[in-house]
């Protein structure tokens, strides 16, 4: 069996984000601990990457009322790119002198929602590697049991005993595995999240007067 290092390696498909303990509200990125993804971990991302209009630290975009209805919109994955750069273009059809700084407020509470997703999402990716991690030292430690129980084994109730052991270390490992082949993809959401910020970006700064 691959040590749990090894078994990284070799992953693909989904797994709701559900098992990585994604929860609604603001929470920080993680700071440290294990990162089993082969992207590099960048806990937080800057706004100064993407985003070259005045600075959106502190603004209260939540108080306008048409950005604060449009942010969640635009922010959710389950909204194309096209459709958001569309609603974006809509919403700078209808702004008067004001349009940059508004622009501004948008651009604001998009980072902040998609900033704080990501940072809840590679969390969760933290606690599933350590919970895999849990995994594997227990399916070597049931492992050992397993040989031992064989090696002593006598009778049919120390033969049944092993059955059950070995019953115990195939279910553990078929979970082990089924959760190692969803890691790829659970590693790829940060990076589709910090696309999609970029590409929001640059599509409120088209619109900028």
């Amino acid at each position: 069996m691959p040590t749990f290092p090894l078994a990284l390696r070799s992953l693909s498909l989904a797994v709701p984000l559900l098992l990585l303990g994604v929860a609604p509200g603001l929470a920080a990125a993680p700071s440290g601990g294990l990162w089993p993804c082969i992207q590099r971990k960048v806990p937080e991302l800057a706004a100064g990457q993407m985003w070259s209009g005045p600075p959106i630290d502190n603004l209260k975009w939540q108080d306008d009322r048409q950005v604060a209805e449009l942010v969640p919109v635009l922010a959710a994955q389950r909204t194309p790119i096209e459709d958001a750069t569309k609603q974006i273009d809509t919403f700078a059809a209808t702004l008067g002198p004001d349009g940059k700084e508004r622009l501004t407020l948008l651009f604001a509470g998009l980072f902040e929602q998609i900033n704080a997703r990501r940072g809840r999402i590679m969390s969760g990716i933290e606690r599933y590697a350590q919970h895999q991690i849990a995994l594997s030292n227990r399916i070597k430690d049931e492992s050992l049991a397993v040989a031992k129980a064989k090696k002593a084994a006598a009778t049919d109730d120390d033969k049944a005993k092993v059955a059950e052991l070995e019953k115990q270390l195939l279910w553990d490992t078929r979970i082990y595995d089924a959760r190692q082949q969803s890691m790829t993809a659970v590693c790829e959401s940060p990076v589709l999240l910090e696309q999609r910020v970029f590409a929001l970006a640059r599509a409120i700064q088209e619109k900028m007067p």
